[in-house]
């Protein structure tokens, strides 16, 4: 008679991961990720249109009823029901969305490693939005602005080509001067009208120019957001040691001690927010001010919910 063995021993459970913190995307490795993240952080579950038209999105069944086209009506469920039922599609042409990205060389500045460049927390922006596009059925493109117009998608509102979208920002590399202007004024060649436009950008631009710019996508009926996109040394300009501040767009260098020119640096850099922020306005847009060190779940969110009571 065999002897029974021994029990093998218990293996310890696994270690519990720590929860996922949403408000912090940029933890997670590609753009994509940080994209899902931020949206699933805000959606608490897809808006299906409760229009419905001859899109390529199948919603549901209903019965058929007399006067129906024939064309609708799905044979092989009446092979195996008996019953005569005609698909309903979702309307993927309720709004067109245009996201514009900024990729100047002053797009790549952040005062510290521990936040996010410039460029980098408008582009998880822009991701964001063309991801709620998506969901929603809208279809979505991209223009990559700078010294010039660089790059332009078509809109489409597949999933295949939101993922097609956040592959191509992930590839956006920083360089050249702002020509944000000229290059609106280009894209507004290119825009079927009635579209929505939203602008990532830090907007450092001549003020004449960029509102004649703006002027010009308004007529022909866009709506347009900007999306302000600001690191906090430009808001709060909190520095404490002298020392040459370079323009990394111009190549100048100014010696400036921060504590003496602080008082004049606000009431300027204040003005020129108000200035833009007057602009947009008065082409009957809006712009949102985002800092790259607040939480881009916070921040979008806070932005979203004012557009959704605005409108």
């Amino acid at each position: 008679m065999s002897a029974i063995p021994p029990p093998l021993p218990r293996r310890a459970p696994p270690p519990k991961l720590p929860p996922l913190d949403l408000s912090v995307p940029g933890d997670l490795p590609t753009l994509e990720l940080q994209a899902r993240c931020l949206v699933d952080g805000f959606l608490s579950g897809r808006h299906r249109s409760p229009r419905k038209g001859s899109s390529v999105e199948f919603a549901e069944y209903r019965a058929y009823q007399p006067g129906d086209d024939l064309r609708r009506v799905d044979w092989r469920l009446y092979g195996r029901t008996d019953r005569l039922h005609v698909k309903r599609f979702e309307d993927e042409t309720q709004l067109h969305v245009w996201l514009v990205l900024d990729t100047s060389l002053s797009m790549h500045f952040r005062s510290r490693e521990s936040i996010p460049t410039k460029l980098n927390y408008a582009r998880l922006a822009l991701a964001a939005i063309g991801l709620l596009a998506q969901r929603q059925s809208d279809a979505f493109g991209l223009a990559l602005v700078g010294d010039e117009l660089h790059d332009f998608q078509r809109a489409r509102s597949s999933a295949a080509h939101w993922r097609r979208l956040v592959a191509r920002l992930d590839l956006v590399e920083p360089g050249g001067k702002t020509w944000l202007a000229k290059c609106l004024e280009d894209l507004a060649e290119l825009l079927p009208p009635r579209a929505l436009v939203v602008i990532a950008s830090d907007f450092y631009e001549e003020s004449d120019r960029l509102e004649a710019a703006l002027s010009r996508l308004r007529h022909d009926r866009h709506d347009l957001v900007g999306l302000h996109v600001l690191d906090p040394v430009e808001l709060d300009f909190d520095l404490e040691q002298a020392g040459n501040f370079i323009d990394v767009e111009g190549g100048g260098q100014l010696r400036l001690d921060p504590a003496a020119a602080r008082e004049g640096y606000l009431a300027r850099f204040q003005k020129f927010c108000a200035e833009l922020d007057d602009q947009f306005r008065q082409v009957g847009g809006e712009i949102a001010r985002f800092r790259t060190d607040e939480p881009p779940l916070e921040a979008l969110s806070a932005y979203l919910a004012h557009r959704a009571h605005r409108l």
